[in-house]
This record gives C-alpha cells, sequence and structure tokens, in this order.
C-alpha cells in the first residue's frame, strides 16, 4: 500500500498544476519554513504574527512541476491572498490586521483574536486538543498541542492551499496511514532531488508564545521574561510522529 501511494506521489507532483497556495500553519506544509509568533493579551485575545518562505531551490521546483515543460515563471506568486482573506472574513474570532507578500517566495500574516476561549471553541477546532485553556485562582494556561488529529483541524482552520499540491506532497501528518518520518525524507529526496531535500531538513519553524504576565510554569520550549520559544524541525513538523506541544501557566 506504501509502495503505491509512493508511486502516486511522484505521478501527481510530475504532472501536478501549482496554482497559488497559502501556507496553512508552518507546521504542517512542506514547502516552507518560517516562524509563529503568538502574544496573549490580559483580556483573553492575541494576536498571531506568521512568517513564511518557500526555500528557493524547492520554489523553483515547484514552478517547474507547474511549467509541464515550459519556462517556469519565477514571479508566480505561491500563495493566493484572496483564499486567506476569505477563510478570516468567515471566522467572528479572527480578524485581519495585515497581509504582505515581500516577494513570490513569502507571506506575511497577522491576525487579531478576540478570545482565544472563543477560538477553541469554534467548530474547527472544538475537541480537537489544539488550543486549550485552563483558570483557577491566580493563574490561567494556554497550552497549544499539535499532533496528527489537531493538524487536521488547523488545516481546516486555515484552508487555501493547492489541493493538487497538498496531495502530491502527502504531508504525513495529514495521512490517514502515515509513513514513517525517514520513509517519507527518502520519498522527498526521490521527487524533489537530494539537494532540494537538504534543504527541507536544514529548514525549522520558531514557535512563540508570549504571555500577559510572570510566568508561573511552562513547558514544550525555552523560556526568557514572559516568552516561551520552540524551534521545531521541518521534517519532525511535516510527520508528526511526536506531537508538538508548547504551553504557558501565568499569574493573574
Amino acid at each position: 500500500m506504501r509502495n503505491s501511494k509512493n508511486t502516486l506521489l511522484m505521478i501527481v507532483l510530475g504532472s501536478l498544476c501549482l496554482g497559488a497556495a497559502f501556507l496553512t500553519f508552518a507546521l504542517l506544509i512542506s514547502s516552507c519554513a518560517g516562524s509563529l509568533a503568538s502574544s496573549i493579551r490580559s483580556d483573553g485575545g492575541a494576536r498571531i504574527l506568521l512568517k513564511a518562505e518557500v526555500p528557493a531551490p524547492l520554489a523553483a521546483k515547484f514552478r517547474a512541476f507547474a511549467a509541464a515543460g515550459g519556462a517556469p515563471d519565477a514571479g508566480t506568486s505561491l500563495f493566493d491572498l484572496a483564499a486567506v482573506r476569505t477563510s478570516i472574513a468567515a471566522r467572528p474570532a479572527l480578524s485581519l490586521i495585515e497581509i504582505a507578500q515581500p516577494n513570490p517566495n513569502a507571506l506575511r500574516l497577522e491576525l487579531g483574536v478576540r478570545s482565544l476561549e472563543e477560538l477553541a471553541a469554534s467548530p474547527d477546532l472544538a475537541g480537537s486538543g489544539l488550543l486549550s485553556l485552563a483558570k483557577a485562582q491566580g493563574w490561567v494556561e494556554c497550552r497549544i498541542r499539535i499532533d496528527r488529529r489537531s493538524a487536521k483541524a488547523l488545516r481546516a482552520l486555515l484552508p487555501g492551499l493547492n489541493p493538487q499540491l497538498m496531495e502530491a506532497l502527502s504531508p504525513p501528518a495529514l495521512e490517514d496511514d502515515p509513513v514513517t518520518e525517514a520513509e517519507y525524507r527518502t520519498m522527498l529526496a526521490s521527487i524533489l532531488g537530494s539537494r532540494t531535500a537538504a534543504a527541507l531538513d536544514a529548514a525549522a519553524l520558531t514557535l512563540t508564545l508570549t504571555a500577559p504576565g510572570p510566568v508561573l510554569a511552562s513547558g514544550g520550549g525555552t523560556l526568557s521574561d514572559s516568552t516561551l520559544t520552540a524551534k521545531i524541525p521541518l521534517m519532525q513538523a511535516l510527520t508528526l510522529e511526536k506531537p508538538v506541544e508548547l504551553w504557558l501557566r501565568w499569574g493573574q
């Protein structure tokens, strides 16, 4: 079954017609390395900044596949800004502060979250375990857990990646019958070439979570003042053989 999946992956990617695509979340997409920073407000809301950029060797590969034998256009955007705006506008808990493209391979997105509790209870995320909040006398805790179940919820929250591209790349984190990280690395190397696969291996995602008050406890990263930082290798994020979890508890 996995051999047939590998063959399908090669066939689809080889004939892929790459349209504009949106990076749903840096942890989930094999084309990108970037950062996600979230600052929690004292009123229970938050501000989220996403910076993403497709490494040049991989962007060139995608555009070559998209050209289907013709000359690839290096100026073709890999992101669909209209899809981003539509998705955010459909979710009352989210507001778009800024969206920009520094270059055709990159995206900068800043979001406002009216209420983290409201977002956690939304149909996209409820029950997924992706975002949870807990409160007790004198403290509040925010926990983010990204595993193979919550990864699918996250994809639903911010859709827009070209479906053919997603099907072709088939990140194990989103598959019902996932291959291992080692198997996936071998698949990508055979399709994209060892040099491009090496660029993916070198990429990492930086996650930061900032509390609105003095931190009482934390986990999943390195704490500096009120900010927790974790650096996740991209291949780990794509496969999620082990969940990624960050949490902060602060005084209130």
